[in-house]
């Protein structure tokens, strides 16, 4: 569980610290405001069809044309289409888009014509995920899906209530700005990086700003969003070195990093793999130190995949050593460092070349229902 969030405002983003047992566990950064952002629908005019894309591109107003994914019923070229984006743009890539619609909210995912309660997998015990279960149930009506996501877990059930009932308002004003909009349009902006910030980190009891003025939205955005978190301000300057964030923020970016037992770890980052190597380095040969090594890596992997919110495929190359039984002890302590991370992130195994995969769920993708 987060203690607490502390909230820079310098510059054009916002950079916002998770501090749980005075440690910090995890880092993010929003745009004060942000064009296209993910959760943010539109409606679109259908450009023409990609085949090798398994796609379309679709006209939504923005610099580049959005990609959208298409596994049946391609939409014919001129054709007018509402979608929501999945991912934002970056690069020389436009955002990503789908048709299937969803409104994110703090404890739930609303999705208008959906079917069932999920609860999101990062709820463990079968007593939890039945309470909110039956607590989404208390406020769904027929013809809606919806996804419990896991910052419900220690909310009261009338406040999870109170949201699907907000989230079906905002819906069908949606709906009906949908009957006379014209492509292309934003139908629904969700690029408030301060609301983003908030509702990611919807559980945290307490925000630390370094801004009275940002401190005092933040306040009344969290009372729209049903949050009640201690709101406090530290003016001026370096909120981040007066916490002793900021050399841990600064350490997580370099590509090598020392263990306890004198070990290292070499983190390389590409387009479209993180390559983490284990290195003995200083510390004592041997089946023991090698195993213990492995041990204290797979504690700093954990904390450092979602410190620097690494995405996508990660494979690890941990030392190797004579008792392949040691594998499984290694990859208990992986899985137990990932288990805080929000993110949902698969532990796929030892390759036959002794290397171990993971997937993690990229971060700009935030309407799976999945992503808490």
């Amino acid at each position: 569980m987060v203690d607490e969030i502390l909230i820079e405002s310098t510059g054009p983003s916002l950079r916002a610290a998770a501090v749980a047992g005075g440690e910090l566990v995890e880092f993010a950064e929003e745009p004060r405001r942000r064009e296209g952002a993910p959760g943010s629908l539109y409606v679109g005019r259908v450009l023409r069809h990609v085949a090798a894309l398994r796609g379309a591109f679709v006209d939504l107003g923005l610099e580049k044309p959005a990609l959208l994914d298409v596994n049946k019923d391609v939409p014919s070229e001129g054709s007018i289409v509402t979608v929501q984006v999945v991912e934002t743009a970056a690069g020389d890539k436009g955002a990503r888009v789908s048709r299937r619609l969803a409104l994110e909210g703090c404890y739930v995912v609303f999705i208008p014509g959906g079917k069932g309660i999920s609860v999101s997998r990062r709820v463990n015990g079968e007593g939890a995920r039945r309470r909110l279960q039956e607590a989404a149930a208390a406020g769904k009506q027929a013809g809606e899906g919806l996804v419990v996501r896991a910052a419900a877990w220690g909310a009261d059930a009338r406040a999870v209530a109170a949201e699907i009932a907000s989230l079906r308002r905002r819906w069908r004003v949606i709906a009906g700005a949908l009957k006379n909009a014209q492509p292309p349009a934003c139908i629904a902006d969700d690029g408030d990086g301060l609301v983003r910030l908030l509702r990611r980190f919807a559980a945290a009891p307490r925000f630390v700003f370094d801004d009275r003025a940002l401190a005092r939205m933040a306040e009344r955005a969290a009372a729209r969003l049903g949050l009640s978190p201690a709101v406090e301000a530290e003016e001026g300057a370096r909120l981040f070195e007066r916490h002793g964030i900021a050399d841990i923020l600064a350490s997580a970016q370099l590509t090598e990093l020392t263990l306890p037992s004198g070990g290292r770890l070499h983190v390389e980052t590409a387009a479209a793999v993180t390559a983490i190597d284990v290195d003995s380095a200083s510390a004592v040969n041997g089946a023991d130190a090698a195993l213990l090594t492995n041990l204290e890596a797979a504690v700093e992997i954990g904390r450092q995949i979602r410190l620097r919110d690494l995405g996508g495929v990660i494979v690890v190359d941990f030392l190797k050593t004579p008792a392949r039984t040691t594998r499984g002890r290694v990859e208990a302590a992986l899985r137990r460092a990932l288990a805080p991370d929000p993110v949902p992130v698969q532990l796929l195994g030892w390759t036959r070349a002794g290397l171990f995969e993971i997937i993690r769920t990229r971060t700009r993708a935030v309407m799976s229902g999945e992503m808490t």
